[in-house]
């Protein structure tokens, strides 16, 4: 073994299999390597140090410092499971074909605030849509575009809106969200044809995409940014968040309760609010309102 071997190296991990792991190294080498457990578990897009020992086999030695990190959970496990790190740009896909879950969108949007992470909407399949339906969807996604989140209309499967997308993850570290078959791998294909991540039919049945994607996978897009698409995520709890610090997660809203008349107002039944006011003159969408409410009750912080 050469001295050089014995040195430590960087890299960053493409993709985490316990504590087998795929990097990618500064010279974009592709390498398998296994993580000492005493450092914890590799996340996708976690910046490593690695040396190469006896054998040839790599060892991934130090997990450096996280800039930022995404979480799950599901309603049946109440331990968030850690998915990705080093995050700049949320990038939500939702699909037209479907009947748009908006209070889905604001929780997407609650953890993207909370994670310090900028969200962005992506409504994809707009070629099932005609273009009276395309402006009537534009319309309801006005609440979104008033607070200031970029919304991109693509269709994956013509590569319509594809390169505008593109000039928006540029230069970031981008982590692909939304629930199975709303088309998050067909817009990966499109952006990289030429490394495909896997795609199935989606299921008649269910009219929701087969686990395709089994596991976080880190992708170098055009334009030097990343891209990292994630499992299918069906269920998107939020914990860690008190009541009292949801409304951080609606822009609007923040905005606003910082006029009401008592410091500790929680914008649901306390008089001189002056985010309900708001709600009332109709400067903040009911919408938005509603779904912050419908949160609110189902955070359990007791």
């Amino acid at each position: 073994m050469s001295k050089d071997d014995k040195k430590t190296h960087h890299a960053t991990v493409i993709a985490s299999y316990g504590n087998q792991c795929k990097i990618e190294t500064a010279d974009k080498q592709l390498l398998t390597a296994k993580s000492l457990k005493s450092i914890g578990k590799p996340l996708c897009g976690d910046k490593i140090s690695y040396k190469n020992e006896q054998n040839n086999e790599m060892v991934i030695t130090e997990i450096l410092p996280r800039s930022s990190i995404l979480s799950r959970r599901n309603n049946l496990n109440p331990k968030p499971k850690q998915i990705a790190s080093n995050i700049d740009q949320m990038i939500i896909v939702v699909s037209v074909n479907d009947s748009i879950k908006y209070g889905l969108i604001d929780r997407y949007l609650i953890a993207a605030t909370f994670s310090n992470f900028t969200p962005v909407i992506v409504l994809n399949k707009v070629d099932l849509l005609d273009k009276d339906k395309v402006e009537q969807l534009k319309i309801n996604m006005q609440n979104y575009s008033d607070i200031n989140i970029s919304l991109f209309y693509i269709s994956a499967k013509s590569n319509e809106g594809v390169d505008a997308l593109l000039t928006t993850m540029a230069d970031k570290t981008n982590i692909v969200v939304g629930q199975s078959g709303v088309g998050k791998s067909s817009i990966v294909n499109a952006i990289l044809p030429e490394q495909p991540a896997l795609t199935k039919e989606i299921s008649d049945s269910t009219n929701k995409g087969k686990h395709t994607t089994t596991t976080a996978y880190l992708y170098t897009i055009p334009n030097n940014g990343k891209l990292i698409d994630s499992p299918g995520i069906r269920e998107f709890g939020l914990w860690n968040i008190e009541k009292n610090e949801l409304a951080q997660g609606f822009r609007e809203i923040q905005q606003y309760s910082e006029q009401c008349k008592f410091r500790n107002c929680l914008h649901h039944a306390e008089p001189s609010c002056a985010v309900v006011a708001a709600v009332n003159e109709g400067t903040i969408s009911k919408q938005r309102y509603e779904s912050y409410l419908s949160i609110f009750e189902s955070i359990d912080n007791s």
